[in-house]
This record gives structure tokens, C-alpha cells and sequence, in this order.
């Protein structure tokens, strides 16, 4: 039986929705990031929070990152990722129950279990990313602020050799929900969630293929960290006004959590077999 709370993550999703578009610098948004922030604490979390303004095409916008603290036995960190804003569209009111919506009420609800048993020797950070989505059309400058920015603050504090890999979920609550290898993120990790979720008999969500994202994992994978990128793309209401929380599925969501959480001991055996040494014990 899986240890996840399918109401939990409806009701995440219904109350991130319930703010309504919350793009980056909304005041919509700084709620939607202010119930990320209790829901962590209420789980008994240290959370912590990077405040930015990036250029964008409508000047600077404040943003935040947020993610909550999973301790482990070593100062090593796993990376579990979700971003949390929405898409602004001036035509019509986008709130992103799919986009953003699903995969951030996974993670609050995977931060809920692994803060109460953490199955790894890592470091666990529950982590939520502004301003994922374009202002206004995608470019390498107009996309992925918040991760972009994330690696810009662990590069200045020297903690980017803490982190030993990074699993971002987005676009993972489609009814018909088809996940296939995403050919930016490390193959060898892919694989073993990819079998553990044939083992379990998810053989209709986990397909075989090979699809290619720009996503919040990009910014870690050019700075030469281990990434997985778990995102359905095919999905009909993808940036549209009918990405509404009647369109998710629920079970869909916890589906893909209970086969990560089941993948996590392998993965974090992998990555320690890949940095060529033992996690370091905090000092």
C-alpha cells in the first residue's frame, strides 16, 4: 500500500488552484508561495526561502524559491522539484491545475512522508521554483528563472558539490497520463524508475520512447548534475483555460510519487556509486 494521501494532494491541488492565475510577482502568487511555506512547517520542515527580482519582459518581478528541509545522515542533497507558478496569458485565466498544480501537491505530500521517514542517507529538499513558465515567449532569457537562479545561489554559497541529483515532476496529473524517458535527463536514472514502475505494473503510465523538454532540470544538467524530468506533454489542455482541476487525475498524480518513492533507495544507491566517494558526514 502506498504511504501517499490521495486527499492530501486534492486538497493541495484545489488550494493552489483556489488562488486563482498566479503568475511570477502576482499577489496571487505570493500566496500560492505562502501555502507552500505553512504546509512545509506544518509537517515539521526547516524551510527556506531564496527572494529574487530577474529582468523580464515586463521589468523586474520579485520571485522566491521555497523548499523545505528533509534531514539525512550526510550533508549530500537530493533535489525533489516541482515549479509553482502559473503562465500569464492576458486573453484568458490560466490556472495551471496540471501545470504546475499536480506535480507541487506531489511534492508537498511527498515532503509529508519522506519528513517522516527518509528512506536514503541524503538530505532530502522539498523544493517548489518561480517563474518557470515564459513571460512572454519562451527563450533561454524568458524561462526557467527559478532554477536558473537556484544554481546561481548554490554555485555562490559553494554548495553545488553537495548535491548529488535533482528529480523534477511537472505535467504528471493527465487521466491519460503517458510518461515516456525525457532525453535531456540521465538515462541510468531513468531506467531504474522506469523498471520499478513495470515492476509495480504501471506499464500504461511508464512507456517506452523518448521524449526531449527544456525544463527546471536544464539548468542543473549544464552544471553537470544528475537529473530526472518526469513530465506528460501530451496533454490536450496544455496552456490553455481548460487546465482546471476536473481534468486531473488524482490518482494518476499518486500514481507517479508512490513509483518514485519506491525507486528512491535505488536512486540514491546510484548516485552514491556515481560521485566515486561515500556521502561526507556533516561537520
Amino acid at each position: 500500500m502506498s504511504p501517499l494521501d490521495q486527499q492530501a494532494i486534492r486538497t493541495h491541488l484545489e488550494k493552489i488552484v483556489s488562488f486563482g492565475p498566479h503568475p511570477p510577482g502576482s499577489p496571487a502568487q505570493a500566496s500560492v508561495g505562502d501555502y507552500l511555506i505553512g504546509q512545509l512547517k506544518s509537517f515539521g520542515l526547516q524551510v527556506e526561502v531564496d527572494e529574487f527580482e530577474p529582468v523580464t519582459p515586463m521589468g523586474r518581478l520579485k520571485m522566491r524559491n521555497i523548499w523545505g528541509v528533509v534531514p539525512g545522515k550526510t550533508n549530500r542533497v537530493i533535489i525533489l522539484a516541482s515549479h509553482y507558478d502559473s503562465k500569464y496569458f492576458k486573453d484568458f485565466e490560466f490556472v495551471g491545475a496540471n501545470d504546475g498544480g499536480s506535480s507541487s501537491a506531489l511534492v508537498l505530500e511527498l515532503a509529508r512522508v519522506l519528513g517522516k521517514s527518509n528512506p536514503t542517507d541524503f538530505t532530502i529538499w522539498c523544493t517548489f521554483f518561480d517563474g518557470e513558465e515564459a513571460i512572454d515567449e519562451w527563450t533561454n532569457l524568458d524561462s526557467l528563472y527559478g532554477s536558473r537562479q537556484f544554481v546561481k545561489m548554490l554555485t555562490r554559497r559553494q554548495q553545488l558539490e553537495n548535491l548529488a541529483g535533482i528529480f523534477l515532476f511537472d505535467l504528471i496529473g493527465d487521466k491519460n497520463l503517458t510518461l515516456r524517458r525525457e532525453g535531456n535527463s540521465t538515462p541510468s536514472l531513468n531506467d531504474i524508475i522506469w523498471t520499478t514502475g513495470q515492476e509495480m505494473g504501471f506499464c500504461s503510465i511508464v512507456l517506452e520512447g523518448c521524449t526531449v523538454v527544456i525544463d527546471d532540470h536544464i539548468p542543473f544538467t549544464r552544471a553537470g548534475i544528475p537529473a530526472v524530468d518526469l513530465i506528460d506533454l501530451d496533454y490536450p489542455e496544455w496552456h490553455t483555460a481548460g487546465d482546471t482541476v476536473d481534468k486531473v487525475s488524482i490518482e494518476n498524480v499518486a500514481a507517479v510519487g508512490t513509483v518514485f518513492l519506491n525507486a528512491l533507495p535505488r536512486l540514491a544507491e546510484a548516485l552514491k556509486r556515481s560521485s566515486g566517494e561515500e556521502p561526507r558526514l556533516p561537520r
